[in-house]
């Protein structure tokens, strides 16, 4: 929207004189992408809920658009990433890829940028454990370089500014004022520990991770073998669209006399707390996913699970009665 304009970055959230229009595709919209209208960007849908056309893609472009937004999730049918950037790169139009959730596998660090997005941003904590608070972008260098515009400080003076010898080749008149990413500014030491946490995970043994994680998920799901009321599917990278290996419990409400939300606020309640994927809760099924498990804490996932479910068919002590 900005790029290296400072009239335009001092003038966000205001809008007007730019391009402000990020197009996304209607199956792709989800609730982070608030972070892209909270700039004062307008949101473009294209397509229906489970299809989209590349023509209707491509008729979206106007002068108004700044970006087309991509949300690369698994479960939802949309245009490719790499179709969506030949259409894309047609008008010089940037492509904005939100792949916070998409590591593992660690191959996705690089992925994104070799199919030709222009910005990826990542999450520092999830999978890469690093502060929860941090995060990183991936892409064009004068597209970086806008961002760190857009988190200007206010301290700054042409005569000693970083990227002064830009205001001597004319590329920019002078330094922009406050910048609207200042209030969401990393800690210095957030970024060494995101720095450190990027360091060992590109680093750690991803088929030992795996086995793991596999290890856990077949833990709990033998424990819950044969318990009346409750089915478990392991699904898997090996066999599955997914990441990491999830134990899918699929109950049955009715037989059980509790639904997917009162299991899962007894285990929440519980000592200890535990907390499951709630991503499928409207159909019944909970989701276990090891990412976040130590060694042993299966064990204790597994006794939750198999206490409260238990509990759920033991026959209701009868009130008494009240005169």
């Amino acid at each position: 929207m900005t790029r290296l304009d400072p009239v335009r970055i001092n003038q966000l959230p205001d809008v007007q004189g730019m391009p402000h229009e990020i197009i996304v595709q209607r199956t792709q919209r989800y609730d982070y992408d608030h972070a892209l209208r909270s700039v004062g960007a307008r949101l473009v849908e294209v397509g229906f809920p489970d299809l989209t056309f590349p023509y209707e893609l491509e008729r979206a472009i106007t002068p108004l658009t700044a970006a087309i937004a991509y949300y690369p999730t698994r479960s939802r049918p949309a245009l490719p990433l790499e179709e969506v950037v030949t259409i894309a790169h047609r008008y010089e139009v940037p492509v904005i890829v939100d792949a916070a959730v998409e590591l593992p596998p660690t191959a996705n660090l690089r992925a994104f940028i070799a199919a030709g997005a222009d910005l990826v941003a990542f999450s520092g904590g999830k999978a890469i454990r690093g502060p929860q608070a941090s995060g990183f972008l991936c892409g064009r260098a004068d597209l970086i370089r806008a961002v760190a515009f857009n988190h200007q400080d206010m301290d700054v003076r042409p005569e000693t500014w970083r990227y002064r010898d830009l205001i001597a080749s004319g590329v920019v008149p002078g330094p922009p004022h406050h910048g609207i990413g200042r209030a969401m500014k990393v800690g210095k030491e957030e970024i060494v520990g995101l720095i450190v946490a990027l360091q060992r995970f590109v680093q750690r043994d991803e088929a030992a991770e795996l086995a793991g994680w596999r290890a856990k998920i077949q833990h709990v799901a033998t424990a819950l073998r044969g318990l009346p009321g409750v089915t478990v599917e392991i699904v898997d990278p090996a066999t599955h669209q997914a990441a990491v290996p999830t134990a899918l419990i699929a109950l049955d409400e009715r037989s059980l006399g509790l639904s997917a939300y009162d299991v899962l606020n007894r285990l929440q309640e519980g000592d200890p707390g535990v907390f499951l994927s709630e991503e499928r809760a409207w159909q019944g099924v909970l989701g276990v996913n090891p990412i976040a498990l130590r060694d042993g804490d299966e064990s204790i996932v597994a006794d939750r699970l198999v206490a409260v479910l238990t509990e759920a068919r033991a026959p209701a002590t009868a009130a008494p009665e009240r005169r």
